[in-house]
């Protein structure tokens, strides 16, 4: 598990659940909606990022959320589950 997700770490766990390939870290404020990553597409990102961070995000994974409010939950959560 990583302590940090990366612009590269988002853009992949984006790119393997479906956003559009010309997708940029430019694109992070637009909500999952506005990415047209449906309720699968969002609930299998959730699965990744908790793979890939510990931290379990799938239920505020929402249309209206962005990857970065996503990505803040993740490094606001890591450091009370780390023990840091």
């Amino acid at each position: 598990m990583s302590d940090t997700v990366s612009d590269r770490d988002l853009l992949d766990l984006l790119l393997a659940v479906g956003a559009d390939r010309g997708i940029s870290a430019a694109d992070f404020d637009r909500t999952f909606e506005e990415l047209d990553l449906d309720s699968l597409a969002r609930a299998e990102f959730a699965a990744k990022l908790h793979t890939h961070s510990g931290v379990d995000t799938e239920e505020r994974t929402t249309p209206d959320a962005t990857p970065n409010q996503i990505r803040w939950i993740v490094a606001d959560e890591q450091p009370a589950r780390t023990g840091r």
